[in-house]
C-alpha cells in the first residue's frame, strides 16, 4: 500500500469553509481547531472541557484586526446528550449560515475491559451478589456520540443556504476511527467503540453515495463520509514519556490534523479511512489490498451480503 503526503496545497481550500468539530479542546481535536483557524475557516467548537485562557487570549488577539465577526463558536457539548450535541448544530448553524464540514472526534480512553467483577449493594434471597452492568461510558461517548453527531451532521449538511449552488456542493463528515477498529487490542471497550465506528462508516457509505447521485433531484448538498484512523498519537490518553521509553514512535496530533482537513477538501474520497503512524499516510479500507479486499478475499462465500440486500430491497 503506497504511502503518499499531505501537502499544504490539498489544505488551502478550506478557507471561509464553516467546520464543526466535537472534542475541540485537547489532542487531535485541537489541533484540527487550531489548523482551520490558521487556514481561515470558520470553527463550531464542541467540547466537556472548555478552551484554554491561553488559547482563547491567543485567538482574540489573532482577530483584533478584523472587522468581522469571529472566526470561532465554542460550546460546552456532551455528545451522549441529544439536546446537549443538538444545540451546538443549531446554534453553530444559526450563527454562521451554514456548516459544511463535520468532525466526528470527541472521545475518551478505555475504563473496563469487560471481564471484572464488580457488585451493586444488595443480594438476591438466597444471598447472591448481584453483578453490576457494565460500564459504557467509552463506548457511549466513543461510539454512541459519534452516531449523535453524524446523525445531526447530515441533516445540517443537507440543510438548504442562501448560497444557490449548495445543491451542487460536496460536504462531508470525518469520523475519528482508530487503528484498534481493525485490530485486535485487549482495551475491550474502547476496541468495541471503535471497530462500531468503522462500522457506521460501512453502514452508510452506500446509501450516502446513492443519495449523491440524485443530488440535483433532492436539490440539497451531497455529503461524503470518510474516517481517520490514527496510530499512537500525542493526545493525553498513554503518557508520551512510557511509549517513549518502549521505543514506540509517537506522532504529533497536527500530523492526524492534516489527514483530517485533506479529507474534506478532496471531493474524491468517500468511504475511505486515512491511517497514519509517524507523520506518514495511506489509504487501508477501500483500496486494493485493503481492508474490504482482505475481507472479501478471505469469505469463500463470493455472494456479497450488501448484493443481496440491494436485490431484496428492489
Amino acid at each position: 500500500m503506497p504511502e503518499f503526503q499531505i501537502h499544504d496545497d490539498a489544505l488551502i481550500s478550506l478557507k471561509d469553509k464553516v467546520v464543526l468539530i466535537t472534542g475541540s479542546t485537547s489532542g487531535i481535536g485541537l489541533a484540527t481547531t487550531k489548523l482551520c483557524l490558521d487556514l481561515g475557516a470558520k470553527v463550531i467548537a464542541g467540547d466537556m472541557n472548555p478552551l484554554s485562557d491561553q488559547f482563547l487570549l491567543q485567538q482574540q488577539a489573532e482577530e483584533q484586526d478584523q472587522p468581522s465577526q469571529s472566526q470561532l463558536l465554542f460550546q460546552q457539548t456532551d455528545v451522549t446528550d441529544w439536546p446537549s450535541i443538538r444545540n451546538l448544530f443549531i446554534r453553530g448553524f444559526s450563527h454562521f449560515g451554514r456548516i459544511d464540514h463535520v468532525f466526528a472526534n470527541a472521545g475518551i480512553g478505555p475504563r473496563t475491559n469487560f471481564l471484572e467483577e464488580r457488585f451493586e449493594e444488595g443480594a438476591t434471597d438466597d444471598g447472591e451478589k448481584l453483578l453490576a452492568p457494565p460500564d459504557l461510558r467509552t463506548v457511549n461517548v466513543n461510539l454512541l456520540g459519534v452516531i449523535n453527531t453524524v446523525r445531526l451532521g447530515i441533516y445540517y449538511l443537507r440543510r438548504e443556504t442562501s448560497d444557490r449552488t449548495s445543491a451542487s456542493v460536496l460536504r462531508s463528515i470525518v469520523l475519528t476511527a482508530s487503528a484498534s477498529s481493525f485490530q485486535n487490542f485487549s482495551a475491550a471497550d474502547y476496541t468495541v467503540a471503535k471497530h462500531g465506528v468503522l462500522g457506521i462508516l460501512r453502514g452508510l457509505v452506500n446509501g450516502l453515495q446513492a443519495d449523491s447521485l440524485k443530488a440535483g433531484e433532492y436539490r440539497c448538498p451531497r455529503v461524503r463520509l470518510n474516517a481517520i484512523a490514527p496510530s499512537w498519537t500525542a493526545t493525553g490518553m498513554v503518557p508520551r514519556d512510557v511509549l517513549a521509553e518502549m521505543g514506540i514512535e509517537v506522532q504529533e496530533p497536527e500530523v492526524v490534523a492534516r489527514s483530517v482537513v485533506m479529507l474534506w477538501n478532496d471531493e474524491k474520497r468517500h468511504g475511505e479511512v486515512i491511517y497514519s503512524w509517524g507523520g506518514r499516510y495511506v489509504e487501508i479500507n477501500r483500496r486494493e489490498e485493503g481492508l474490504l479486499d482482505g475481507a472479501i478475499r478471505a469469505v469463500p462465500n463470493k455472494i456479497l451480503e450488501e448484493d443481496v440486500l440491494a436485490r431484496l430491497k428492489r
